[in-house]
């Protein structure tokens, strides 16, 4: 609940930021006959209207699963964040239009020194709220704040640069107008792309957040009778949710149920500290042959010697099939898995050429150790 109040009033303080800020700007904008101004002005209430999307949708966000929807309703803080992009961009579109209008037929401008004022503050208040609202939205992990924060930042810059056609047209009596508000409209789209990008991106499905990722592996393996951790994927379903999965080796001399004492206070761990919905597969690590302990040994070296191998792991002897079966790890600058696959075996098969060598091939969906 605080994170969801946290979100609320951050919100609610850009809403009001904006309006404010945004009404002073269409008066001045009127006044002086400033087609950068006005869509500086229109800039400030759209994203006056980005933060009541925000509202709207962390208020859906929070309503909990559904029988329809298991999952809840967390990913659709990334769909308003693609809404604010795109409202970005359409302001963007048009103002760029506007300003090439007023370019081709330039009208007068009357820039006073009250306008000068108000674009001051304008400028240091959208940072103080940029800066702000971003803290906020890294803080409580809300992709639509940072957002939001980035585009405040954004706009001090193009408010800075509103200014500075003021004053060349005051000092100079040049009027520049019309070339302003083509750079603030070129600023709008640039903002725009980046958000919406950025909120593909998530929704396509970016890999594991790294330090999450090192901190339930390194907590995992610190986990007495637990000898390593592999094959971690993390599925967002949301900010802050996040249903996983992950491989622990285990000595093949633990029975189920103390494999269970073990896991299964582990679970409730991940998700009271991480919020992780955690499921817990296992694989058998031999602690009692010392021919297979070596065997397992010598292939790891080999196959690690081969640099697009990041880690051996799921290692197995089968005596009665007369299988010799691992889990490859490789590096994403691999492009090819089969071929990656055939090099391995070709190189394990020189020294135990007469096992049926079976390698599953792997990407590391966590990060490299």
């Amino acid at each position: 609940m605080n994170r969801f109040r946290n979100i609320i009033k951050t919100s609610l303080i850009g809403v009001a930021a904006n309006l404010l800020l945004g009404t002073l700007k269409i008066i001045i904008g009127l006044s002086a006959n400033s087609i950068s101004i006005m869509s500086d002005a229109v800039n400030n209430f759209s994203d006056s209207i980005a933060s009541i999307v925000s509202i709207i949708t962390i208020r859906l966000a929070s309503l909990g699963a559904t029988k329809k929807h298991p999952f809840g309703f967390g990913r659709v803080e990334y769909f308003s964040g693609a809404i604010i992009s795109i409202i970005v961009i359409l302001t963007g579109v048009e103002f760029l239009t506007s300003s090439y209008s007023r370019i081709r037929n330039p009208l007068s401008t009357n820039f006073g020194y009250i306008s000068l004022i108000v674009l001051v503050v304008a400028v240091v208040a959208k940072i103080i709220l940029g800066r702000y609202t971003k803290n906020v939205g890294e803080r409580e992990n809300a992709p639509t704040l940072v957002a939001s924060g980035q585009d405040a930042l954004g706009d001090a810059i193009i408010t800075f640069v509103t200014l500075m056609g003021a004053l060349v047209n005051i000092v100079t009596g040049r009027n520049i107008d019309g070339y302003i508000g083509v750079i603030v409209s070129l600023f709008l789209l640039k903002a725009g792309f980046e958000m919406l990008l950025g909120i593909i991106s998530s929704l396509l499905g970016e890999r594991n957040d790294i330090d999450l990722a090192r901190k339930i592996v390194n907590e995992l393996k610190a986990t007495d009778g637990i000898i390593g951790a592999y094959d971690l994927a993390l599925h967002n379903y949301g900010p802050n949710i996040f249903i996983g999965d992950v491989n622990v080796e285990l000595p093949d001399t633990m029975t189920i149920q103390e494999a269970y004492v073990i896991l299964k206070p582990i679970r409730h761990r991940m998700l009271e500290e991480y919020g992780v919905i955690l499921y817990i597969g296992f694989y058998s690590v031999n602690t009692t042959d010392p021919h297979v302990m070596t065997v397992e040994k010598n292939i790891k070296k080999i196959a690690l010697s081969h640099p697009m191998v990041l880690q051996i792991h799921a290692f197995i002897i089968y005596d009665e099939m007369n299988i010799l079966a691992f889990d490859v790890v490789a590096d994403f600058e691999c492009n090819d898995l089969k071929v990656l696959k055939k090099e391995i075996i070709q190189m394990v098969s020189k020294e135990y050429g007469s096992y049926n060598i079976k390698v599953t091939m792997e990407r590391d969906f966590s990060f490299s150790e």
